[in-house]
């Protein structure tokens, strides 16, 4: 790492302040990262009851389909960060985010109408992939490559930014409890729609702020990891157990992921089974799914 390399938390102002500055910066955008993520999941849900009705069977697929693009954009963004240097990351994803934009306002009535005989879960993937996909492949990628982003700069809490989970996760709580009990009630499907696509917009303006504080604050070199607060690159922890993870250690930590969602899907199934097929009793199991997430990223 070049040691002449200007430190841009010290360019303008305190460097404390200038650090709370960007901590606070990127916390928000994750924030709204996660509330574009979790509100767009009851909003096409609402969209589709009218061709498929309420069932249990639609919402379990709606929530099939939208894990499934949430593990699609980590999977870009780990091989985003693993593959590319914090520059060219950057205006890759920036020029990415972009593309969606064509398929916006989202739109799930408009089109073909489900098949009359026959499963109907092919032709809801279908329209999900080609209306909602997009915008939700690089809203899901968002708040990974961000946090990647965060721990490339010299920010003094860029050797544990996983603070910035309790921040997006929060983002995810209140969309899914606002939107039963604010959005629904006060704008139509539409103006929900339209409302989305401005927070899209924003989005898109606060990540390349990020990417240009990222991009300012990163290691000279892509190999350094951390920030430099003493001469020294942070290289991880110095225990030799996190040196190598093993193939059972990423077995296990797939089962460990699996097992709340799958719980989360039976439990939802069960409830609007035998109570009621209804949107706010899709969303309390997966609010308090997140809220656990919050509490266990949160610093307190």
């Amino acid at each position: 790492m070049n040691p002449n390399t200007p430190n841009p938390l010290s360019q303008s102002g305190s460097p404390v302040g200038r650090a709370a500055t960007i901590g606070l910066f990127f916390s928000a955008t994750l924030f709204v990262s996660a509330t574009l993520l979790f509100i767009v999941q009851p909003m096409a849900g609402k969209m589709i009851l009218p061709a498929l009705g309420g069932t249990p069977g639609v919402w379990n697929t709606c929530m099939v389909f939208f894990q499934a693009v949430l593990l699609a954009g980590y999977a870009y963004a780990h091989g985003l960060s693993a593959w590319l240097s914090v520059r060219r990351q950057v205006v890759l994803h920036v020029v990415l985010l972009a593309i969606p934009l064509v398929v916006l306002p989202i739109d799930l009535v408009s089109g073909s109408a489900p098949p009359v005989t026959g499963n109907p879960v092919g032709w809801l993937l279908l329209r999900l992939l080609l209306a909602v996909g997009p915008p939700l492949f690089f809203v899901s990628s968002t708040a990974p490559l961000l946090q990647k982003w965060f721990a490339q700069t010299r920010h003094p809490d860029a050797r544990d930014p996983y603070f910035l989970y309790a921040a997006s996760n929060t983002g995810s709580l209140l969309a899914l409890l606002g939107y039963p009990l604010l959005v629904e009630p006060n704008l139509v499907l539409v103006h929900q729609s339209k409302v989305w696509a401005a927070g899209y917009v924003a989005l898109i303006v606060m990540v390349v702020v990020c990417a240009a504080i990222a991009r300012r604050g990163n290691a000279s070199s892509p190999a350094c990891q951390g920030r430099q607060d003493d001469g020294q690159a942070w290289d991880g922890p110095d225990d030799a157990r996190y040196a190598t993870v093993t193939a059972g250690r990423r077995l296990r930590w797939i089962v460990l992921a699996m097992a709340p969602s799958s719980l989360l899907l039976g439990v939802t199934t069960h409830i609007t089974t035998n109570i009621a097929a209804v949107p706010l009793l899709w969303v309390i199991p997966l609010a308090l799914y997140f809220l656990t997430y919050v509490l266990v990223f949160a610093r307190r």
